[in-house]
């Protein structure tokens, strides 16, 4: 098979409606080195007056030596937040990502990683917050454990009911897919 065909199998290989190769190689932040101002915030509180941040790095193989500059706004109850500048369209964002220089999530155009998830991946990933929030093991399948000691009973019950809901779901969905549903 030619590299041309393979390309041409991967673009146009659809399920359902769903483009499958574009979703297996479509990229998330999480794929990218990120840089918080936050990173910064002590630092910056001490200079006082910096407007711009020198970044000497090295990504791939290439150095990269440049500065970023830098913006502020009051807040509400006093002092100031430091945001970065975009190097590439000039918004003010609390992270950039590295892709090669350090650009804002706008400029790399790529999603969250929550928004790639599946419907059933979101289900997974919802009930595994309810269980680490009421300090469960992670999993559907290692049932229902404790009340933590300091929550509230009406918190725990809440919790307990939404949990048991996403875990109906998730087992319908999962018997659908498998078909042993009517």
């Amino acid at each position: 098979m030619t590299n041309d065909s393979y390309r041409y199998l991967l673009n146009h290989f659809d399920v359902a409606g769903e483009n499958m190769a574009a979703l297996a190689t479509t990229s998330s932040l999480s794929n990218y080195p990120r840089l918080s101002i936050s990173r910064y915030r002590d630092q910056l509180r001490q200079s006082g007056k910096a407007s711009s941040i020198e970044l000497n790095y090295s990504y791939r193989g290439k150095s990269y030596r440049y500065s970023v500059q830098l913006t502020k706004t009051s807040c509400n109850y006093g002092n100031f937040r430091h945001w970065w500048l975009c190097p590439s369209c000039s918004k003010r964002v609390a992270v950039l990502y590295c892709a090669g220089t350090y650009v804002c999530r706008h400029c790399l155009s790529v999603p969250y990683g929550s928004q790639l998830q599946q419907p059933i991946d979101r289900l997974f990933s919802r009930a595994d917050a309810i269980r680490q929030r009421l300090g469960w093991q992670s999993g559907v399948a290692h049932g229902i454990g404790e009340r933590p000691k300091g929550m509230h009973h009406s918190t725990y019950e809440r919790l307990v009911n939404e949990h048991e809901r996403v875990t109906a779901k998730i087992w319908q969905q999962t018997l659908d897919k498998l078909g042993c549903t009517s």
